[in-house]
């Protein structure tokens, strides 16, 4: 007999361009019943802003097919673009034959048409402001924003690492999210990722440090963080 799978309960979905058309990113997140998190992201070369939020929409669709879902599955993004298309401009265009109003192609017509063969009954699209401290949509911000810079992010969370909580549902709040920063934080260091300031003050959750501002190898906690050609910041373990 198999062994049910995890339950999905919500997913998060952004997508970044370094110029527009330029060198873009997207990310996903998938979070489960447990507490444990999924991570997926990606790059390409020559793209545009719109065509990443879609394709971040795309691949979450596509892994969610491998779960269950909780009733009134959410999938929250801050792309109007990608809300308005699935829910409500969609249907028109299928009527018209993958056209526009005004008789044009459908701009992105691949990627629509991928995403409208995915359709999960159930889900539920919902709009996030970006950028207001929603901890989900940040992180899926920092997945693209740093694939679209060409520093790449773990691409997923291991199987075994996804069934074990991420932090333990019965502490405070604030607790989780430090232990959560602490967890992200040590993931840098082990893969060496590196950052550029304004993202390294939001890892760290600091503000106006002289190091950072003057690049200044200096100590965080259990960690080195280290200045590399006045540009990024890798973090590493202290020894």
């Amino acid at each position: 007999m198999s062994i049910p799978k995890n339950v999905a309960t919500e997913a998060a979905t952004d997508g970044a361009c370094s110029g527009n058309p330029g060198k873009g990113g997207w990310g996903g997140l998938i979070i489960f019943e447990d507490g444990s998190k999924l991570e997926i992201g990606g790059s390409e070369e020559n793209t545009t802003n719109n065509r990443m939020e879609l394709t971040a929409a795309i691949k979450i669709l596509e892994k969610l097919k491998e779960f269950n879902l909780k009733e009134n599955f959410k999938l929250r993004t801050d792309s109007k673009y990608v809300i308005e298309g699935y829910t409500n401009w969609i249907n028109n265009w299928k009527k018209n034959g993958w056209k526009t109003s005004s008789g044009k192609t459908v701009l992105n017509i691949d990627l629509w048409q991928r995403i409208d063969s995915l359709r999960i009954s159930g889900l539920n699209m919902e709009f996030v402001k970006g950028h207001n401290g929603d901890p989900n949509n940040e992180r899926v911000d920092l997945i693209a924003t740093n694939y679209s810079k060409g520093i790449s992010l773990q691409k997923s969370i291991s199987e075994k690492s996804r069934t074990k909580k991420t932090f333990d549902n019965n502490a405070p709040e604030k607790t989780n999210r430090l232990l959560s920063r602490l967890q992200l934080i040590s993931e840098f260091a082990t893969q060496g990722y590196l950052l550029k300031s304004n993202e390294l003050y939001d890892l760290l959750d600091i503000k106006n440090e002289s190091a950072i501002e003057n690049f200044n190898k200096f100590n965080w906690r259990n960690w080195t963080i280290t200045p590399i050609n006045k540009e990024y910041w890798q973090i590493s373990n202290k020894t």
